[in-house]
């Protein structure tokens, strides 16, 4: 059986988004984002089929995209490393992978997403297409990239996240 994401291998994923009957998302001019823009509207309870909806487009999103991704966490090596030797590995299979296990969690209206190195959690309240897409890849770019070996901390992290587009991002 064919998924979404093998049906659409060759689509860029902003017509794949586009294409998507009763989905509307609005993507960044800026070159360097990846993130959709967030319109701050109320979207409907998060369920199960729209999750699957959004680990397709996120996947494609990371596959093609991956360059970008390498790029930004690159950027910040430099600026953190100022010319020390430093390797970076950055592993997109796994946030694919951490993509494709995801799950509504029910229990959390909080936080609108958390992940760990195997699986992400997605709120079950309201969220805009726009905005599901955003937490599922927010998330997915979480656990995927080390410096010399180790761990990137959380707010490098989210340097890299924001300077991917994620407008919410602190």
């Amino acid at each position: 059986k064919q998924t979404a994401v093998s049906l659409s291998a060759n689509m860029d994923y902003k017509s794949f988004a586009r294409d998507l009957k009763g989905v509307y998302i609005k993507w960044s001019k800026n070159p360097g984002h990846i993130f959709p823009e967030y319109r701050h509207v109320s979207g409907s309870h998060v369920s199960t089929k729209r999750v699957n909806v959004a680990k397709s487009l996120v996947t494609l999103i990371l596959k093609q995209e991956e360059k970008k991704i390498e790029r930004a966490f690159e950027e910040l090596a430099r600026k953190k490393y100022k010319g020390k030797k430093m390797s970076l590995s950055v592993d997109i299979n796994s946030a694919i992978q951490r993509v494709q296990n995801a799950k509504v969690k029910r229990d959390n209206e909080y936080d609108y997403g958390e992940a760990d190195d195997e699986c992400i959690w997605i709120t079950a309240c309201k969220l805009a297409d726009d905005e599901l897409v955003g937490v599922l890849l927010h998330e997915a770019l979480h656990y995927i990239a080390t410096f010399n070996g180790k761990d990137i901390c959380e707010k490098d992290e989210h340097f890299v996240i924001k300077m991917l587009g994620d407008e919410d991002e602190c």
